[in-house]
């Protein structure tokens, strides 16, 4: 005899919805018992057919897409030709502190990757004959090149990490996450280097603009530099305060961490209450 179309499972009243949902969520082997019911004439086809149809389209949509590739949407010439750009950025800026050259002098050989989340773009800083070069990823180290660490963050991240060396104090709020693997002593080299950094601007617009001019061309852009990063700290602190304590739209840290003292608390009980209960039932004959 065919059973309607709503089954019961232990004295409950189930609908074929439902039911397909629950095993789809649980996992392939319990949709081919749901299946198998079907077979010996629970469902219907057509009570069936439309929720494993939905259930099917909701997979495809909600399935993880592909990892896009580093530096897959930059044409070949344009990486060649950003390499060097960017390769004669930082020796020009190396140029403006003889200490930082001279330390990386000392890194002769070493190799650090990069890698920018979000654009997608890796490349790797090299110290060759006292200068810094860009290079490509090493290539699963087919071609010889392996990086001795690598740091893995976004680009705002790292803005934030190097706009904040020299102030002592730690933002209010992460920027991003910043990732960074391979050889510690090298990374805390590196670290010191970018900390110790001391450009001489004066001397670089004096060699240009003369030494007055120069001179004086550079305190302005200093002062102003100055100026528009406490503004933009001032900015971002006020920005904070109004979210957390006016507008209500963020949660205070003391509140945060009270409420996850009192979920770790209320798990703490339940877990004790679940294994009281397994206990209680263990003793029935």
């Amino acid at each position: 005899m065919r059973v309607p179309a709503r089954t019961r499972a232990r004295g409950l009243s189930v609908s074929p919805i439902a039911a397909i949902a629950c095993a789809t969520a649980c996992g392939p082997s319990v949709l081919t018992q749901a299946l198998q019911q079907h077979a010996e004439g629970g469902y219907s086809p057509t009570e069936l057919a439309q929720p494993i149809g939905s259930l099917r389209a909701a997979q495809r949509y909600n399935s993880p897409m592909p990892d896009q590739q580093p530096n897959a949407w930059i044409p070949q010439p344009l990486r060649r030709l950003g390499g060097l750009a960017l390769t004669l950025a930082l020796n020009r800026l190396l140029a403006l502190d003889p200490d930082a050259r001279a330390a990386v002098g000392k890194l002769e050989g070493r190799r650090i990757g990069v890698h920018l989340r979000g654009p997608e773009i890796a490349f790797a800083i090299a110290a060759r004959n006292g200068t810094l070069q860009i290079e490509p990823p090493p290539d699963g180290g087919d071609d010889g090149s392996v990086n001795d660490f690598e740091v893995n963050a976004t680009p705002g991240a790292l803005l934030a990490m190097a706009l904040g060396r020299g102030d002592g104090a730690r933002p209010a709020g992460p920027a991003g996450k910043v990732d960074i693997a391979g050889d510690a002593e090298l990374a805390h080299r590196v670290q010191q280097l970018a900390r110790d950094y001391k450009p001489d601007f004066e001397a670089a617009f004096a060699a240009v603009f003369g030494e007055v001019a120069g001179t004086a061309i550079a305190r302005a852009l200093h002062d102003a530099a100055r100026w528009a990063g406490q503004g933009a700290k001032h900015f971002r602190d006020d920005g904070v305060d109004w979210l957390r304590d006016e507008a209500r739209l963020t949660v205070p840290p003391t509140e945060m961490n009270a409420f996850l003292d009192d979920v770790d608390t209320l798990r703490e009980r339940t877990e004790r209450l679940a294994a009281r209960i397994q206990r209680l039932g263990d003793r029935k004959p």
